[in-house]
């Protein structure tokens, strides 16, 4: 009674570790789940690797027969090889998570993965923050990625784009479509230095870093592709890039990444210190009535709307409206004109 979860690797079955062809060896009935990620073999590849029959499984009986898994695992040793490493897929570690609500021993026999494979880009591991996938058109629209990108930059941090795939239909998104999806959004700078990848940990792999207005009308070849936007950059891996992902120079020299926030203090001081050096006062005394005070007030309420409908949103925008606000009934209060306490 137990449930196996192997990984089969990031490539194809040579990716197969001993102890993964072990397990598989051991078990009642070994199944094949290759539905969340395009993978260099077939199921008669996997079967020859191992040794025995290989069950493939469907994006439906993992899903929304789990049971029958389960109730299988009840009984007997169950494994399922999975592409890539066996819990990076949501619907596998609830799998795992409702075996053990049953008491049904699970084992992962873990293996290479696209999150630990970016390495190669020379981009440290260390540095990226959130996962995002660019969805396939039908599936819906691209604002995760374009927040999460965002989110990122905000933090100095990398990103890994992967990019949506139907493995049934036999359709990937490759890097060229990702980057147009962002594009339309109108959001998205084309400048952007970004890192294309293609088939990661093959003998044919691609890894290329350029602007994403470049890398939109390069041919990387077949699936499956991935992108990196990298945050803030240390020196060792700007010269990886280089080297390794064959970086124009250019792009690299005096290259700043700004989060929103930061990009915002620097527009705003930048232009506060330019009115200061340049104001000049009025004559005093100068006469402010109620309607004056009304329309600054009413003002202030404004921002604070707009800090409300861009909460969550664009909180660095949010936070700047919430600023301007607090700003004018400072002002106010200074100027004698309202009271009220902080």
């Amino acid at each position: 009674m137990t449930l196996t979860l192997i990984s089969i690797g990031l490539s194809s079955h040579k990716d197969l570790s001993l102890r993964a062809i072990g397990a598989a060896n051991q078990a009642d009935k070994v199944y094949a789940e290759t539905y969340t990620m395009k993978l260099d073999t077939t199921p008669q590849q996997l079967c020859d690797t191992i040794g025995r029959h290989v069950h493939p499984l469907t994006r439906g009986l993992m899903e929304e027969d789990a049971e029958n898994l389960l109730m299988e695992a009840e009984t007997g040793d169950v494994a399922i090889l999975v592409g890539g490493d066996a819990l990076t897929a949501t619907t596998h570690i609830s799998l795992v998570i409702d075996a053990a609500k049953r008491g049904i021993p699970v084992k992962v026999v873990h293996g290479s993965s696209i999150i630990t494979a970016v390495a190669e880009t020379g981009l440290s591991p260390y540095k990226f923050g959130r996962t995002v996938t660019v969805p396939l058109p039908e599936k819906g629209p691209v604002d995760t990625v374009i927040r999460t990108l965002r989110d990122n930059r905000e933090q100095g941090l990398h990103t890994l784009i992967l990019l949506d795939l139907d493995e049934p239909e036999r359709r990937y998104l490759n890097v060229n479509q990702a980057i147009t999806r962002l594009e339309e959004t109108g959001e998205f700078n084309m400048d952007t230095l970004l890192v294309a990848v293609a088939r990661l940990g093959s003998e044919n792999q691609v890894i290329k870093a350029d602007t994403a207005k470049n890398l939109k009308t390069r041919d990387f070849g077949d699936a499956p592709h991935a992108i990196v936007a990298p945050g803030r950059l240390h020196f060792m891996e700007e010269e990886a890039l280089k080297v390794l992902a064959s970086c124009p120079p250019e792009l690299l020299s005096d290259r700043k990444v700004q989060g929103d926030v930061d990009r915002l203090i620097e527009k705003y001081s930048v232009g506060s210190r330019r009115v200061l050096g340049e104001l000049q006062t009025n004559p005093l005394p100068k006469t402010i009535d109620k309607t004056q005070v009304d329309e600054l007030l009413d003002h202030t309420k404004r921002y604070l709307d707009d800090a409300e409908y861009y909460r969550g949103m664009n909180s660095p925008v949010a936070l700047t409206s919430v600023a301007y606000a607090e700003g004018v009934l400072d002002a106010l209060k200074l100027l004698g004109l309202v009271e009220f306490e902080w």
